[in-house]
């Protein structure tokens, strides 16, 4: 399945880059236009909602396809060279931020990104200027000045746009998959907040060879019921998709509504069951999967023994149990150290913990990788527990 993520960014970068279009016209119209930067406002805000690349390329071409559709911003002097480059850089820093930190307030990445681009837009001015022989530093001190009320409103009216946007990128779940939900976990939030940006941390073409490469390793077969616990934006779901056939079923579920969101809106496949749940409350019946799947998400579970027990239930006789991590443990517990309150205690603990766990609650382990590339421990349901 292909993700929605590059369709969703060209349908944002064509309705913004419209808007920086039309804008300006609107503005002009009331003499408005050198005052309040009308073409900056969508772009900036754009490249709040997109990566850094199409953000940047919408910045770019924007001002140069207004010069030739309407001749404004001239391209003499270059007014329209210059505003691309400001727009651009800007652009590309903004949303460059933003995938850097996106749980950050966004009045704190606007702020400095807009003084930067005011300062950013004395250089080429002045250099243009002594280029045509005109008096450099006093248009480099009228670009400077010129446009502040426009920075006030960007800083007034952005933040709330890019909050509009990301609450409404996707329509809820449906209630009936709500109903495995255990009670209130401070890490849902968390994943909320990150999950527009999830994909964008991460090489997908990479991610997907990987994920295909341990799938095959694994063992898992045409025809399997697989469970997918905390299954993020969806990436392991695909590449299980690919594997099962047209027989196969994935159980996917998550604590978090705004990853599953992200993970629905990348395929519709009938083979896939979305729900929102936790690992105590698998929505299975007894014995009804051949295979769970822990992936990247074994630190966060809040009483492990309990989901081993749910995991013991809703497995057939022989099915297979991964807990598994696609980078070493001390990575691992690095990166939840110096994330959000919610996951900063979420520990991944050494391999032989995790198998002694599931040891002792009846599994018999088939696999523990415990190395500087990844965390891998596997373990079958045994038929005398």
């Amino acid at each position: 399945m292909v993700s929605d993520r590059p369709s969703r960014e060209l349908a944002l970068c064509g309705l913004f880059g419209a808007a920086a279009l039309v804008l300006p016209f609107l503005f002009h119209l009331v003499h408005l236009g050198s005052l309040f930067l009308p073409m900056y406002l969508p772009l900036v805000t754009l490249a709040l909602l997109v990566r850094p690349a199409p953000a940047a390329v919408t910045a770019v071409v924007t001002p140069l396809l207004s010069t030739a559709l309407t001749g404004m911003p001239p391209f003499w002097p270059p007014i329209s060279v210059l505003m691309a480059i400001e727009l651009g850089v800007m652009a590309a820093l903004l949303s460059a931020l933003r995938q850097r930190w996106p749980r950050g307030n966004v009045l704190l990445i606007l702020a400095p990104v807009l003084v930067l681009g005011r300062l950013l837009s004395v250089g080429p001015v002045y250099a243009a200027a002594r280029a045509m022989t005109l008096p450099a530093p006093f248009l480099a001190s009228v670009s400077f000045l010129s446009g502040w009320p426009g920075v006030v409103l960007m800083l007034v009216a952005v933040p709330g746009i890019v909050r509009l946007a990301d609450g409404h990128h996707a329509a809820p779940l449906p209630s009936r998959e709500r109903a495995h939900m255990s009670p209130s976990n401070p890490r849902s939030a968390f994943f909320d907040e990150v999950a527009l940006q999830w994909d964008g941390w991460h090489d997908l073409p990479a991610l997907e060879a990987e994920l295909a490469a341990g799938l095959a390793e694994l063992g898992v077969s045409s025809g399997e019921t697989v469970v997918d616990v905390g299954c993020g934006t969806g990436n392991l779901v695909n590449a299980l998709l690919r594997v099962v056939g047209e027989k196969g079923h994935v159980v996917a579920l998550d604590i978090s509504p705004g990853m599953l969101r992200a993970a629905r809106g990348k395929n519709a496949d009938e083979r896939v069951s979305w729900h929102l749940a936790d690992a105590v409350a698998l929505p299975l019946a007894d014995g009804g999967a051949d295979r769970l799947f822990y992936l990247c998400v074994w630190p966060h579970l809040e009483v492990p023994c309990q989901a081993i027990d749910a995991a013991w239930r809703a497995l057939r006789a022989g099915g297979h149990l991964h807990v598994w991590h696609l980078m070493n443990r001390e990575r691992v517990n690095e990166v939840h150290a110096s994330g959000g309150e919610a996951i900063r205690r979420d520990r991944l603990p050494p391999a032989i913990e995790t198998a002694q766990l599931l040891k002792e609650r009846g599994f018999e382990l088939t696999q523990v990788v415990d190395d500087e590339r990844r965390y891998l421990v596997s373990a079958i349901k045994r038929l005398d527990r």
